[in-house]
C-alpha cells in the first residue's frame, strides 16, 4: 500500500493575498501526484541565430497574439492557422495604428471565445496581472524557499483555440471531482520553479481550491495549435497546444478517479508495470519500473543539481551495479538511457516521457483521445497501456454521464476521440478498429 505524506497543496483564504502552503516540498508534491507537469526538455531545440535577431513590430505582435501577420496589397492580414487551414480574421493598415486596431479587435474575439468556453465546458481563464502564487526556488543545499509573486496573463487566441480543440475530445476530464465546475487555465509570466522550465503543470488546488492547469511562460510560442496544424507544418507531433492540454487534462482525470489516494494510484500504476517502494532515508513512496524479464529500474540522482539517471535496482528499490550488488550512489549503479528503458519495459511507454506512472499514463491518455492516428499508434506500440487508458477513460465517462437500467454506460469514446451514444453501431466501430490493429500486430 502506498503511503502519502500528510500534505495538501492549498492556498490562502480570500482575506490573505500571500499564498500559504503546507510543509510539502515540490519534490513531495511531484512524487505524490499533487503536481504533474510536462517538461520542455522533450521538445526539439531550435538554436538558430535567426531566433536571436530583434523582432519587428509585427513579429512582436505575432508573438503576443498567437496569429500570423502577412502583408497583402499594402495591408496587414491577420491569420489564425487552425485545424490545418488559414483563417483570415481581419485586415488593417500596415502600420502601428493598424496593429493597435487589430489588438482591439482580437481582444473582442478573445472575450467572446472565453465566454463560449465557459458556457460549454464551465472552464475559466486567468486575467492580465492576476496574482497566482509565490515562485518556488531551490537553494544550493537542496532545500526550498518561496520567491516573488507570480503574475498571470490572459491567453491569446491561438491558446484558446488549442485548449478548445482539446476540450471537445477530453471531456468530461475538464470538470472538477465533484462536477460543480471546470478547471481554470492559468498562463504564467514567470516560471513556477525558478530554474526548472516546463511546458505546463496540473494543480490539484489553486488559490481558490480549484483544480487548475498552469501554462509556463513561452510554452506555446511558435507552437502549432492542433495536431492537424503540426502535421501540416511538418512540426514535431504531440507538442501542439492541443496535445499539451490533453496531457494536463489526463492528470485532472486521474484526480477525479482518486489517484490522490494510495490504493487507486497503486492499482493503476501496477497495470503499467510500476511498483512502489519506500525510500529508506525519507520514508517517501517512490516508484520502480518493471522490465520484460521482471528486472527493475528506477530514476534517481545523487544530488538535487545532478541530472536524473535510470538505474538498475532490486525488489526493495535499492540501487545495484552491473554485477547485481547493492550500491549506495547513482554514480556507482548500472545505468541505462531513457530509450533503453523504454525498449526494455514490460509495458512500453507511449512517448519518451515516463518519469513516473502518472506521467506515463497521461501521455498514453493524450494519444488515446487526440485523434485516430495517435490512438492507433498507442494500440500498436503498447496494447497494455491502451487497455488501461481505455478502462480508466470509460470509468470517468460513466461516472459523469451515467448508465442505463441494465448497467450499460450511456456514452463511449469513438475512435476519433469524441464521445458518442453507446449504440451497437458505435461499439462495433471501436471493436473493428481494435481488432484490425491487434490482428496486424499478431502477424508481425
Amino acid at each position: 500500500m502506498l503511503q502519502l505524506s500528510e500534505t495538501s497543496f492549498a492556498d490562502s483564504p480570500a482575506d490573505n493575498k500571500q499564498a500559504q502552503f503546507s510543509p510539502g516540498t515540490p519534490d513531495q508534491l511531484r512524487e505524490e501526484g499533487e503536481l504533474c507537469g510536462r517538461p520542455r526538455s522533450i521538445e526539439r531545440k531550435d538554436g538558430s541565430a535567426e531566433n536571436k535577431k530583434p523582432l519587428t513590430e509585427a513579429q512582436q505582435f505575432e508573438k503576443k497574439q498567437g496569429v500570423t501577420v502577412e502583408t497583402k496589397d499594402g495591408k496587414y492580414v491577420y491569420i489564425l492557422k487552425l485545424n490545418g487551414q488559414d483563417k483570415e480574421l481581419l485586415t488593417t493598415d500596415a502600420n502601428a495604428k493598424g496593429l493597435e486596431k487589430a489588438e482591439a479587435e482580437l481582444a473582442k474575439l478573445k472575450r467572446d471565445k472565453i465566454a463560449e468556453l465557459d458556457k460549454v465546458f464551465k472552464v475559466s481563464f486567468s486575467t492580465d496581472g492576476e496574482d497566482i502564487l509565490n515562485q518556488w526556488v531551490q537553494k544550493n543545499d537542496c532545500s526550498w524557499e518561496r520567491g516573488g509573486m507570480i503574475k498571470a496573463r490572459s491567453p491569446n487566441l491561438a491558446e484558446l483555440s488549442g485548449v478548445e480543440a482539446a476540450l471537445y475530445k477530453a471531456q468530461p476530464s475538464q470538470m472538477s471531482k465533484d462536477g460543480s465546475q471546470g478547471v481554470k487555465f492559468y498562463f504564467l509570466t514567470a516560471n513556477y520553479y525558478k530554474d526548472d522550465v516546463a511546458l505546463a503543470y496540473h494543480i490539484q488546488q489553486d488559490k481558490n481550491n480549484r483544480q487548475a492547469i498552469y501554462f509556463e511562460p513561452g510554452a506555446n510560442e511558435g507552437k502549432p495549435i492542433t495536431e492537424k496544424d503540426a502535421d501540416r507544418m511538418n512540426m514535431h507531433q504531440l507538442y501542439s497546444i492541443e496535445a499539451v492540454t490533453h496531457h494536463e487534462l489526463m492528470h485532472n482525470a486521474q484526480q477525479n478517479l482518486n489517484w490522490d489516494t494510495p490504493r487507486e494510484k497503486e492499482k493503476w500504476a501496477r497495470k503499467l508495470g510500476w511498483l512502489p517502494y519506500e525510500d529508506p532515508n525519507t520514508h517517501e513512496t517512490k516508484w520502480m519500473f518493471t522490465g520484460k524479464k521482471d528486472e527493475l529500474y528506477r530514476r534517481d540522482q545523487d544530488h538535487c543539481k545532478d541530472s536524473f539517471k535510470w538505474c538498475a535496482c532490486g525488489k526493495h528499490g535499492g540501487l545495484e551495479n552491473d554485477k547485481g550488488a547493492n550500491v549506495a550512489a547513482v554514480k556507482d549503479a548500472k545505468q541505462y538511457t531513457l530509450d533503453q528503458v523504454r525498449d526494455l519495459a514490460q509495458v512500453k511507454p507511449a512517448t519518451r516521457y515516463f518519469v513516473n506512472p502518472l506521467e506515463m499514463f497521461a501521455e498514453g491518455g493524450m494519444k488515446y483521445r487526440i485523434n485516430e492516428k495517435r490512438r492507433q499508434e498507442l494500440l500498436q506500440d503498447s496494447p497494455r497501456l491502451y487497455d488501461a487508458v481505455k478502462e480508466h477513460d470509460q470509468q470517468e465517462v460513466a461516472m459523469r454521464y451515467g448508465k442505463d437500467t441494465a448497467g450499460t454506460p450511456n456514452y463511449i469514446r469513438s475512435v476519433s476521440g469524441v464521445l458518442v451514444k453507446n449504440t451497437a453501431e458505435a461499439r462495433a466501430e471501436v471493436q473493428a478498429f481494435e481488432d484490425r490493429i491487434r490482428k496486424v500486430e499478431k502477424k508481425k
